[in-house]
């Protein structure tokens, strides 16, 4: 499958020190020129890890239809979404609410950066997503009780 992915995902997994498995997650991750750019606009951990391995997966994406602007997003999101209405089998990589509700309505495969987290430890590619969970919060990623309650009875499941 291949996967696109906007900025939110990307930093947040390089803040936990995740970012290094994502090409183990996917067939293909796709980085919209948008969400390159927003990365590398700060000098931390997601920039080094796009500057020094990411910029293999920059894709130049043609155009955007013009209902997505109508979502007033951001230029990453939009990107990424108007990315996937051109692939088949894909899904997003999106944290922020508005951007995947867009997706949604476009009945787009949505896997927000918890999500990639059980995807490392379903797929082995991690023994334990916990510890992560906890770094993830730690380093200023807002979720509901309720969703981090939910993430953290799966990751015992699996």
């Amino acid at each position: 499958m291949k996967f696109i992915i906007n900025a939110s995902p990307i930093i947040f997994l390089a803040k936990i020190d995740l970012i290094h498995y994502l090409p183990d997650l996917f067939e293909d991750i796709i980085i919209p020129t948008g969400v390159l750019n927003e990365v590398l606009a700060h000098d931390d951990e997601a920039s080094h890890w796009i500057k020094n391995h990411g910029k293999k997966y920059v894709s130049v994406l043609d155009s955007i239809p013009g209902e997505i602007y109508a979502w007033d997003l951001g230029r990453g999101e939009t990107e990424v979404i108007a990315s996937a209405l051109n692939l088949k089998d894909c899904a997003v990589g999106l944290d922020d609410q508005a951007a995947r509700n867009c997706a949604l309505s476009y009945r787009l495969k949505i896997i927000g950066t918890i999500g990639l987290i059980l995807r490392a430890q379903k797929k082995e590619v991690i023994k334990d997503g916990e510890p992560y969970m906890n770094k993830l919060l730690e380093s200023g990623y807002r979720i509901s009780e309720g969703l981090l309650q939910h993430a953290l009875l799966l990751m015992r499941k699996l």
